[in-house]
C-alpha cells in the first residue's frame, strides 16, 4: 500500500511538473510569472500562446494518454497477452485507414471520423477475436502486426507513401477539438473505472467462471468494445500514436501489482504523463520545428517491446 501510494505520488507530481513547463516551453519561452499572468488574464501578450494554442494541446494530450493506456492494459485483460496493444494488432491503423477513406468518398459526412474509426476497430477485432487467437499468444501477435502493416499499407498506397507515424501530431489542434477529446475520454474512463473488476475475474479460466454464473464471454464484449471505444475515439481526432498500450500497463504491473483496480487508474494518469512528456519532448528537440508525439513514442516503445520480447512476453500474460 505505501508502496502504491509513492507511485501515484511521484506521477501526480511529476504530471504537474511537466504541464507547467509544457506551458512556459515552445517557440517562445515564458518565465513562470508570464504564464500565470496569461492564465489569469493579465498578460496579453503571452495570452494568446498558451491559452490557445499550449493549454488545449496539453489537455489533448493527457486525455489521449489516459485513454490508450486503459485501452491496452484492458486489451491484455481479454487477450491475455501483455504485449495487446490496439496500435500493434492494427485496430489503430485500420481506423486511420477507413478514415482516409472516408475523406475521399464521403467528405461532407456528418461524424465521417468517429464512425469509421469505429467501423475499422471492429472489422480488426472480428478477425482477432476468435478463439484460436485468444489460445495462441504468438498467433495473435502476429496477426495483428500483419493486420497493423497491411492496413499501413493500403495507406501509403492511397496517399502515394506519404502516411507515415511522423504526421501523427497534436500541433494545431484547437479547443473544439479538444474539448470533443474531453468528453469522450471523460466518458470512457468513467466507464473503465467501473468495469476494472471484471478484468480481474479474466484472469480465471473461462470454464471455471462459467461454472460459479459470471458471464465470461459478455464481459469479454463489453471490455472490448470499451477498447474500440478508447482506442478509435484518439485516432478520429489525433491518428495513431503507437505502444501507449504497452508501455504503461507494463510498467503499471510491476509498480502497483496486477489488481485492475488499482492498474487503471494509475494506468490513465501516467499514461497522461507519458504523453505529454512525448509531446513535450518533441515540440522543444528540434526548435523551431517540431518532432511528433508518434514518433517520439516509436522510439520509447520499440526498444520496450523488443525487451519484453527477449524475456518471453509474448507467452502470454500469467494472471495478469
Amino acid at each position: 500500500m505505501k508502496r502504491e501510494r509513492l507511485a501515484y505520488a511521484v506521477v501526480i507530481i511529476g504530471l504537474l511538473m511537466t504541464i507547467f513547463v509544457a506551458l512556459m516551453s515552445g517557440v517562445d519561452f515564458y518565465s513562470p510569472a508570464e504564464v500565470w499572468g496569461a492564465v489569469t488574464g493579465q498578460n496579453n501578450t503571452a495570452f494568446n500562446t498558451v491559452m490557445m494554442f499550449r493549454l488545449p494541446r496539453i489537455l489533448a494530450a493527457l486525455i489521449c494518454g489516459g485513454m490508450l493506456s486503459v485501452a491496452g492494459a484492458f486489451s491484455q485483460s481479454v487477450f491475455r497477452n501483455q504485449l495487446a496493444d490496439p496500435s500493434i494488432l492494427g485496430m489503430t491503423s485500420a481506423g486511420d485507414f477507413f478514415i482516409l477513406i472516408g475523406g475521399l468518398l464521403l467528405p461532407n459526412f456528418p461524424f465521417q471520423k468517429a464512425i469509421l474509426a469505429v467501423l475499422g476497430g471492429v472489422i480488426v477485432l472480428h478477425i482477432l477475436a476468435r478463439p484460436a487467437s485468444i489460445r495462441q499468444p504468438l498467433r495473435l501477435i502476429i496477426v495483428g502486426v500483419a493486420l497493423n502493416l497491411t492496413f499501413v499499407g493500403f495507406q501509403q498506397v492511397l496517399t502515394s507513401g506519404t502516411v507515415g507515424l511522423g504526421g501523427q501530431s497534436f500541433n494545431g489542434i484547437t479547443w473544439q477539438s479538444t474539448l470533443t477529446l474531453l468528453g469522450v475520454g471523460t466518458l470512457g474512463l468513467i466507464a473503465a473505472l467501473v468495469v476494472a473488476p471484471w478484468a480481474n475475474y479474466l484472469k480465471l479460466g473461462d470454464q471455471q467462471l462459467a461454472g460459479v454464473g459470471v458471464p465470461v464471454t459478455a464481459m469479454r464484449w463489453w471490455l472490448l468494445a470499451l477498447v474500440i471505444y478508447l482506442t478509435c475515439g484518439v485516432t478520429a481526432v489525433i491518428g495513431t500514436i503507437p505502444f501507449m498500450g504497452i508501455v504503461i500497463p507494463n510498467i503499471g504491473r510491476r509498480v502497483v501489482g496486477h489488481d485492475y483496480q488499482t492498474l487503471i487508474p494509475f494506468s490513465m494518469l501516467s499514461g497522461a504523463w507519458l504523453l505529454l512528456i512525448a509531446d513535450t519532448v518533441g515540440r522543444l528537440v528540434v526548435l523551431p520545428s517540431e518532432l511528433a508525439a508518434a514518433s517520439i513514442m516509436t522510439v520509447i516503445g520499440g526498444p520496450f517491446l523488443v525487451i519484453m520480447l527477449q524475456r518471453g512476453a509474448i507467452h502470454g500474460i500469467k494472471a495478469s
